[in-house]
């Protein structure tokens, strides 16, 4: 099966490929809720005699910001992967989710600067390999195009 991108490259990929960036995509959004959503609830129990909102106005700004960015690429990953599957929506999957798994990091230091720290180390660590992983996948496609392309080419 072929899937075309937004520049119009052909890239291969099969129906269990799209099926585990599924599988590990809907498994990651999990995550990342259940991590928020507990942050949010440590944030109900440690600050209970003041007001949150008013000591800490910028950090929850940008959690907003962050989730509504989150939400919205989720929105678009979904729609890409039923379109057209390939390097776009796979791109567009791991940005929303590396976006999600910041937003932790930020309510986290609300309540514990040392731990937010750590927990940010450990978002880095996992940016570097999707970025990692991402570049070599592209690496891999932009090769077998231009392979592809010099073959079928006549001279």
């Amino acid at each position: 099966m072929q899937s075309v991108s937004d520049v119009n490259q052909t890239l291969p990929t099969s129906d269990d490929e799209k099926e585990k960036f599924n599988v590990y995509s809907t498994a990651v959004h999990k995550v990342v809720v259940m991590i928020n959503a507990g942050v949010l609830g440590l944030l109900q129990l440690t600050n209970q005699e003041s007001s949150v909102f008013e000591t800490h106005k910028p950090t929850l700004i940008c959690f907003c910001l962050l989730i509504f960015f989150y939400a919205v690429l989720l929105v678009r990953e979904a729609i890409d992967v039923r379109k057209r599957f390939g390097s776009v929506a796979r791109l567009v999957g791991h940005t929303s989710h590396l976006l999600g798994g910041l937003a932790a990091p930020v309510l986290i230091s609300i309540v514990s600067t040392e731990f937010a720290f750590v927990f940010l180390l450990l978002w880095l660590f996992w940016f570097s390999c999707v970025a990692y992983d991402t570049f070599k996948e592209i690496k891999i496609n932009s090769e077998a195009n231009s392979t592809g392309a010099s073959q079928s080419s006549p001279v």
